[in-house]
């Protein structure tokens, strides 16, 4: 609407501005017009005016020559009468080259009276050539009085009577078109002055109601939106334009609201966009925290390692040693004796050798840097190879083992030989703490997605409060300490690391005296399912 109505203020400016044009371009070339024919009219009456001079010399040279035989007339009166006819060809020229508009407003009819004047001038003076050559010839012929009597006779009807009315009438022709073009512009200038007052009143008047109307429409909507802006900028966000009006000041009232319910939006995002963020960064300061655990889990863990290297490898060092040394004392001996030396030092070696293993098996698992080589794995083959190598530890204690499975491969994703590094390590366990004539089971199952192996012996059991701490390293519950004195307290937590390196797990149930079931869990795969195909992998 305000749209509409500032257009239709410019549109009647325009054409208010476009007619006021319009009438200054009119009057100005009216003022041309009538100043050209006024410069006209003067021009034509000087050249008539030149035109009464020149002749009237030409005939006052002509009488003198009556009177007088001088040369120097003679020459007078030719350039006399050669200046009378450029006199005359100037005064025709201008009558043809003018336009008739400029000779007078009905220039029309006026165009051939001026050339019939100038034709009527042209006649004269060809007659008077005539008269004057008559009149020569009665001088020549000796009769000076009859030409002067003829010359007077002329000047008196000829110039007199016709000429010198030609010339008054042409001036006073000339003097009117000269009079009427001043009246005409004096007339237009004052019309001029007249609109041009009328106009700037007419503009103020129109400039003055516009403005007036213009203000009145602007006033209300404008300090509505300086309103709505104010407090947009002081925060007010819910706060919203109101105009009861359907023209662009409403619209731009409803934009201006939608972009206050935008900004409100996007502070709210923002602010729920501070609490994610404050809330991520609580959680990674957490997991910062972790990892710092970790960290330091992982330097408690170097630290132990190396304490566990320098208590655990003291004992077998200095047995090497102290074999070398009793060997090395006294005099010679027999080469028997050397070869026991040296057989029991190359048996402390390995021994050393695996716990040293042992150890850095376990260092690497509590890093995440185990080392295996990924393939698929039947746990059928697998376990019915290891239960052989089981009979054959059981017969030191005349142990009994057996193997139970539905008869179908299941396979699973991983390293064969630690999956049977697992096995031997809970095998060996079994037939070093069973009872002589025990019997060991080992079962093999699937339950949905999950293998399951269990190894069940009767030996010497597991108490109670030490079922906990199995799986810790160098841990031997005291049963076991008082039946075997050789292990190291590694086997089952190797175990383990092996076991969750695969994504298994591994748990056991234990009654003391009775036996004990370590259960082992592996996820199944389908063939084909896994890619990883002897592809050696750094956990």
């Amino acid at each position: 609407m305000f749209r509409l109505r500032l257009l239709v203020a410019i549109s009647l400016s325009f054409c208010f501005v476009l007619l006021l044009g319009t009438v200054l371009y009119w009057g100005s070339n009216q003022v041309g017009l009538y100043f050209q024919r006024s410069q006209t009219a003067y021009q034509a009456f000087d050249d008539y005016g030149h035109l009464s001079q020149e002749a009237y010399r030409y005939f006052k040279q002509r009488m003198d020559s009556l009177l007088t035989d001088s040369p120097a007339t003679e020459a007078g009166i030719k350039t006399s009468k050669q200046r009378l006819y450029e006199a005359m060809d100037k005064l025709r020229n201008t009558a043809i080259q003018t336009p008739a508009s400029d000779l007078a407003p009905e220039g029309g009819q006026d165009k051939p009276a001026e050339l019939e004047r100038v034709a009527h001038f042209t006649a004269f003076l060809e007659a008077s050539e005539y008269r004057f050559d008559e009149i020569e010839r009665l001088r020549q012929q000796g009769k000076r009085s009859l030409a002067v009597q003829a010359f007077a006779q002329f000047s008196e009807q000829e110039i007199d009577g016709k000429f010198q009315p030609l010339i008054d009438v042409a001036i006073n022709a000339e003097r009117a078109k000269a009079q009427t073009a001043k009246a005409e512009l004096d007339k237009l200038v004052g019309l001029s002055r007249r609109i041009a007052v009328m106009a700037a009143v007419t503009a103020a008047l129109f400039s003055l109601t516009a403005g007036i109307l213009l203000l009145r429409s602007v006033r209300k909507p404008i300090e509505a939106l300086m309103k709505g802006t104010d407090e947009i900028a002081s925060g007010n966000l819910p706060y919203r334009i109101q105009l009861n009006t359907h023209d662009e000041f409403a619209y731009l009232a409803m934009h201006f609201n939608q972009m206050a319910e935008e900004i409100a939006l996007q502070q709210n995002k923002l602010r729920e966009g501070r609490v994610l963020l404050e809330k991520k960064v609580a959680e990674r300061t957490l997991e910062l925290h972790e990892l710092n655990g970790q960290l330091q889990h992982m330097d408690s863990t170097r630290r132990e390692f190396l304490a566990d290297i320098s208590h655990e490898l003291r004992t077998p060092i200095t047995v090497i040693r102290g074999e070398a040394e009793v060997t090395l004392r006294g005099d010679d001996r027999p080469a028997e004796e050397y070869k026991e030396a040296l057989h029991r030092i190359v048996e402390l070696a390995m021994q050393l050798a695996k716990y040293v293993n042992d150890l850095l098996f376990l260092a690497r698992a509590e890093t995440a840097h185990l080392h295996f080589e990924w393939d698929h794995v039947n746990l059928l083959e697998l376990v019915a190879s290891a239960v052989e190598d089981f009979q054959v530890m059981a017969q030191e204690n005349a142990l009994t083992v057996a193997l139970n499975t539905l008869g179908e491969a299941l396979w699973v994703r991983g390293d064969k030989q630690r999956l049977r590094q697992v096995l031997f390590i809970l095998g060996d366990n079994a037939c070093r703490y069973s009872k002589p004539g025990g019997h060991i089971a080992v079962c093999l199952a699937a339950d949905g997605d999950q293998a399951i192996i269990s190894l069940s012996d009767q030996g010497i059991g597991i108490p109670a409060q030490d079922l906990e701490r199995i799986f810790d390293r160098h841990f031997r519950s005291n049963n076991a300490l008082s039946s075997r004195d050789d292990g190291s307290g590694l086997g089952l937590p190797m175990a383990k690391a092996i076991l969750q390196a695969h994504g298994g797990q591994v748990s056991v149930a234990s009654t003391e005296q009775q036996g004990s079931t370590f259960t082992v869990t592996l996820p199944l795969i389908s063939i084909g399912q896994d890619n990883f195909v002897n592809e050696r992998e750094i956990l």
